[in-house]
């Protein structure tokens, strides 16, 4: 059987090898991998620099679509234990998800990682949101920022807005239900419409982020704040007299603000949403090429790669 391994951090993953896998336990299920997804935390883990990933050798990958080839059913799976860029692997029962026949496994590997982080966000990151919510994402046109668009509505938003920095490529994200374009110099930018929302989904981060809420309405309506990335800028100056001029909570959402348990009791609710949902899709490479594709800058910057063993 061959897996992509890691046997030294600054070399990357290579394609070995290894010895193939025994009968899985009573308790276990063994799937053959369709699709594995190369997100930014397998990459991280794959280099050495997550928490998660200390030891070597490392077999890369943290979910994948895999079929059980004794029945044909299709399933899910997210695990931290087991890498699944491999052509098989075993795992327990408990921590897979079925997926109905009709779902694309490449769209789906490519898909599930970036809709856990609205999703963790709004179910875990919030409180006591009122009924039918406004919400505002930042960062609407991203990957994650399209998803959080369907998670929003699954778990109740009425209303939601998408910002972002290109207006063209904003009416392509299906579901808003309208949006704001950044000007540049961001002070320029006409937050109005935003002023009323209930909760704000933030992947960009920065001096948008400390606009936006500086252009919001100071009454007494809660706004909830959640910090999910920061693609444009890793630190914003919010003044002190801004935080005590209204009702606001800033939380952040990651890996590290809920535990491993929590998400995968979510996953038995989000997995069969996600089914469907309209999925973008992804570049799907061979494993057998990992160790050029991984390196491979330009590769990585056209959108969600999907390796397929």
């Amino acid at each position: 059987m061959y897996t992509a391994q890691v046997q030294s951090w600054p070399e990357g993953p290579r394609y070995v090898k290894v010895d193939d896998l025994p009968t899985p336990s009573n308790s276990q299920i063994q799937l053959r991998v369709l699709a594995t997804g190369a997100h930014q935390v397998v990459r991280s883990r794959a280099s050495g620099q997550h928490y998660s990933a200390r030891e070597l050798p490392h077999t890369v990958g943290i979910d994948c679509v895999g079929k059980d080839d004794a029945t044909g059913q299709l399933y899910y799976l997210f695990t931290l234990q087991n890498g699944t860029f491999a052509e098989r692997i075993n795992v327990e029962r408990s921590i897979v998800y079925p997926l109905p026949s009709e779902v694309d496994p490449i769209s789906f590997a490519a898909s599930v990682n970036p809709a856990m982080s609205s999703w963790m966000a709004i179910t875990h990151r919030t409180t006591n949101l009122p009924k039918d919510f406004t919400t505002v994402i930042v960062g609407a046109t991203s990957a994650s920022g399209r998803l959080a668009v369907y998670s929003a509505k699954a778990l109740g938003a009425g209303k939601i807005i998408g910002v972002g920095r290109n207006a063209d490529t904003l009416e392509t994200v299906d579901g808003l239900d309208d949006y704001v374009v950044l000007r540049d110099p961001v002070i320029e930018t006409d937050f109005s419409k935003l002023r009323g929302c209930d909760l704000i989904l933030d992947y960009v981060y920065g001096d948008a982020t400390v606009q936006l809420l500086s252009s919001l309405d100071k009454s007494k309506k809660t706004v909830q704040y959640v910090e999910i990335g920061s693609l444009a800028q890793r630190t914003a100056q919010i003044p002190g007299q801004l935080l005590r001029s209204f009702d606001l909570t800033i939380r952040g959402a990651g890996a590290g603000s809920w535990s491993i348990a929590a998400l995968q009791k979510e996953l038995h609710v989000l997995v069969p949403i996600m089914a469907r949902w309209k999925l973008p899709s992804a570049r799907c490479i061979p494993l057998k090429d990992i160790e050029i594709a991984w390196k491979d800058a330009a590769l990585a910057s056209k959108g969600r790669l999907v390796f397929v063993p």
